[in-house]
Order: C-alpha cells, then sequence, then structure tokens
C-alpha cells in the first residue's frame, strides 16, 4: 500500500498563481490611487478658481454698493463708472472704473482720485490699475427696471460664468440717459454668494 505524504509547502503553481493575483490587485489599487490624486488636483484647482472669482464678486459688489455716482454704458461688454467709498489703495471717494480692456482681453480695474475719462500720459501715475490674471469673454452689469437691483455677469474662458445680483439702494446713476440725484444708504452689503 501507497502511502502519501502530507505537503507541507506550496506547489509551484499555486505560489505563481498567487503572485499573478497579487499583482492584479497591486495594479488596481495604484490605478485608484492615481485617479484620486487626479481628482484632487482638479477639486484644489475648482477650489482656487471659485475663491478668486468669489473675492473679484466682492470687490466689485462693494464698488457697486458704496457708488454715489454710478454710470454703466457699452453694448458688447460694460464700461462702468463710479464714484464710491471702497477704495483699495486709501484714497478717499476714488472714482473707480471696470471694464474689459481689449489689447489684454482682461478684466481691469482703475482706481484714481480723477474721472477715468480724464486720464491721459502726463497723469497716468495718478490712477491704480488692478488687473484680473484671467482672460475674460464677457462682462456685463445690468440694472432693474425699478433700478434697485444690479446683476453682474461675467464670463471668463474655459469656466462657468459667475452670475450675481445684489439690492442696490437707488443712488445717482447715469445710464446715458436719465440722471437719478438720491443719497445712497450706508447700509452694510451682503456678502456675495454662488
Amino acid at each position: 500500500m501507497m502511502q502519501h505524504k502530507q505537503r507541507s509547502a506550496f506547489t509551484l503553481i499555486e505560489l505563481i498563481l498567487s503572485i499573478f493575483l497579487l499583482g492584479i490587485i497591486v495594479y488596481f489599487l495604484y490605478a485608484a490611487v492615481a485617479n484620486l490624486q487626479k481628482s484632487n488636483q482638479i477639486f484644489f484647482k475648482k477650489s482656487q478658481s471659485a475663491f478668486y472669482n468669489q473675492k473679484i464678486l466682492s470687490m466689485m459688489q462693494k464698488d457697486l454698493f458704496f457708488a454715489t455716482k454710478l454710470q454703466l454704458e457699452g453694448h458688447e461688454n460694460t464700461f462702468a463708472n463710479m464714484q464710491t467709498t471702497n477704495s483699495l489703495f486709501d484714497i478717499d471717494y476714488p472714482y473707480v472704473t471696470w471694464l474689459i480692456k481689449p489689447d489684454l482681453k482682461k478684466l481691469v480695474r482703475f482706481e484714481s482720485t480723477l474721472p477715468f475719462s480724464e486720464m491721459n500720459a502726463r497723469n497716468n501715475a495718478y490712477y491704480h490699475m488692478s488687473i484680473i490674471p484671467k482672460e475674460c469673454e464677457l462682462f456685463k452689469i445690468y440694472q432693474s427696471k425699478k433700478k434697485e437691483n444690479l446683476l453682474i455677469y461675467i464670463k471668463f474662458k474655459g469656466e462657468e460664468p459667475l452670475v450675481y445680483e445684489f439690492f442696490k439702494p437707488l443712488a445717482p446713476v447715469d445710464l446715458n440717459q436719465s440722471k437719478h440725484k438720491k443719497q445712497p444708504s450706508q447700509a452694510t452689503p451682503p456678502a456675495p454668494h454662488r
């Protein structure tokens, strides 16, 4: 009678099969980690962009909310002139202008003690220019018929449009035809949110 010996080790086929299965598991784990890193990078870029866009809207909204004189011009893109109490450069009652600079295709904010219309080669040192470092395709500011709400619409290249509407106390507004002479309220503007 033959006696079978008890095996105490793996056969070569079992060992190769287990290494092969371990390799498949490691491959899929590596692919999952790579996808996770890629999605984290995309999320970080989008959150940075959203934070930056929020800062742009907040700055523009403060300029508009505290404007005592507001002039909106332009058909394709808005050319927004205002005199406001909001200043980035510690100027009392600065003149602020928002526009798309055609040569740069960027949204630009000018701030000065002088109106934008008086800018020339001799006095351009009095103007502070803040350039939004994204290519801007469209910039519009709309005013409601009752002139109590403003809507900001900004479209940066490759991004979803930014749309923000807020209540604006009645102030002198010049839309190239009508002029209103009321004093603005000194309320705190609502915080912008998307």
